[in-house]
């Protein structure tokens, strides 16, 4: 009985072992866990969270001052209390419309930042989809050339064995092998390269174990984009760099009516309570005596608040060429896509069968043969860079458009 318990529990431990280091990660999964776990993404929502917090102290008030004074210390006296104590208290209202405008930019900036904080999250979030897809690549890569390079082995096998019996010259003998070592020489390669692309992966998702990440074993790609002017019109409304941009330009309007408000009196309060009896009151007023400061802070604030409107449109600019251009780049993967899909690799896989069929009859020289094979392996491997192409497109059109995150 204890044996039997014994064998169980290795053959537990043995399984979660190998489980350890082995996990299949879908791109959903990759994209939710880098916008919890990376570093950059933390950064800007903690920077988010910082300036939503300056809001309310923007409403505050100064901090008032108390005091101690002593009046009316006889001539010759060297302590203060032969003088007549009085407390103080002092608070600096400043004008309601500095206050105002203040708060106004306070809110800008917290705006900016969220919208900061969701481009840092589509940056993110599109890097991952990059390196998941060059994961992924890697991975159908190794499984193409492996599934050439063991169909090349049995050709080469077939190869020498005509050649005993003289059905083969040598020479086909010879460029069976020189393409079947060629074919495992890049399977290494490939090999020793997917480590470094999913290392790549793991610094995204702010992970540095060593269990291996396994990619799906196809893509999910729709069929279908939105068209350009659609997209157009959503990366206007929703893109987040446009909507930092146009919280900074708030900002800037908000600093510029502040400046405004430069010209009108800030107004001080204060209390006088005597240690004896009675009490005294206080009110005064800033004076802008000096104006033409106040008038260089309003001009100075009104050339910053046209940059920041001329910077604001030329991004809009900038944004409807880029939503162009990635259109144009994800619709012509999204027919490639289809083109190798739906033909060019079922005539490729026809075509190497009826070569294999012909070579084995006779029919066809082998030279011809290795040129349909090299065919088949490109044409694979173009579908599944095809797909990766198109993949990346849209991750880069949902950075630009704002797209949700999840």
């Amino acid at each position: 009985m204890f044996l039997r318990s014994f064998k169980l529990s290795l053959i537990f431990l043995v399984f979660i072992a190998a489980s350890a280091f082995a996990g299949t990660l879908t791109l959903k999964e990759a994209v939710e866990a880098a916008l919890k776990q990376n570093p950059e993404i933390t950064s800007a929502k903690a920077e988010w969270e910082s300036t939503k917090a300056k809001i309310p102290q923007a409403l505050a008030l100064d901090d008032p001052r108390l005091g101690l004074e002593y009046e009316q210390i006889p001539s010759g006296s060297r302590n203060p209390e032969d003088g007549m104590k009085m407390y103080t208290a002092e608070q600096m209202i400043m004008f309601p419309g500095k206050i105002y405008a203040e708060w106004q930019m306070a809110r800008a900036e917290a705006e900016a930042a969220g919208a900061n904080y969701k481009a840092k999250a589509l940056e993110i979030a599109a890097q991952v989809k990059s390196a998941y897809y060059e994961l992924f690549l890697a991975d159908r890569a190794i499984e193409v050339i492996g599934e050439i390079r063991d169909f090349l082995l049995k050709i080469k096998k077939s190869a020498e064995a005509k050649y005993v019996v003289g059905d083969v010259v040598q020479s086909d003998v010879l460029m069976a092998n020189i393409e079947y070592l060629m074919m495992d020489n890049e399977l290494v390669t490939r090999q020793q390269e997917r480590p470094v692309k999913e290392e790549k992966l793991k610094a995204l998702l702010n992970r540095n174990d060593e269990v291996t990440i396994e990619t799906e074993a196809d893509l999910v790609l729709p069929g279908t984009i939105g068209s350009e002017k659609e997209l157009e019109k959503a990366a206007t409304l929703n893109r987040p760099e446009l909507r930092a941009m146009k919280a900074e330009l708030d900002a800037k309007d908000s600093a510029h009516f502040k400046s405004k408000m430069e010209f009108f009196p800030d107004t001080m309060l204060g209390v006088k309570k005597r240690a004896e009896d009675g009490w005294d009151a206080m009110i005064s007023f800033s004076i802008p005596l000096y104006f033409w400061k106040q008038g260089y802070g309003v001009a100075s604030v009104g050339l910053e608040k046209e940059a920041a409107e001329a910077a604001y449109q030329n991004m809009k600019n900038m944004t409807a060429w880029e939503v162009k251009e990635a259109w144009v780049m994800a619709d012509s993967a999204r027919r490639t896509v289809q083109l190798y899909e739906d033909k060019i690799v079922p005539q490729s896989a026809q075509a190497l069968k009826a070569a294999l069929a012909a070579y084995q009859a006779g029919k066809v020289d082998f030279q011809t043969f290795l040129n349909i094979e090299r065919a088949y392996k490109e044409a694979k491997l173009k579908l599944f860079e095809s797909r990766v192409k198109f993949g990346r497109t849209l991750a880069e059109l949902d950075k630009i458009v704002g797209g949700e995150l999840k």
